[in-house]
């Protein structure tokens, strides 16, 4: 997802997901963009492969405890902490 979804968007709607049913949720992530190069490119991801751990970190941090450093709260994905 995270090729085609950026960490807060992913973060809203599998925190969303587990409001709705606590305990049920887990959330695998992965490089592919779930298409070919051409298509990938015309949907708009072209963040390239390097991007993808820096990815994971925003959503594992969406996804976890409130911080004060951080701007950008993914509602209701906070303190969601959801299994990835």
């Amino acid at each position: 997802m995270l090729p085609n979804h950026s960490p807060l968007v992913i973060a809203e709607q599998f925190g969303t997901l587990e409001a709705l049913h606590p305990g049920r949720i887990d959330l695998g992530v992965g490089r592919a963009p779930g298409s070919d190069r051409l298509t990938s490119r015309a949907l708009g991801n072209n963040t390239g492969q390097d991007a993808f751990p820096q990815q994971v970190k925003e959503l594992l941090a969406y996804l976890g405890p409130q911080t004060a450093d951080r701007q950008v709260v993914a509602y209701p994905g906070v303190d969601s902490n959801v299994p990835v």
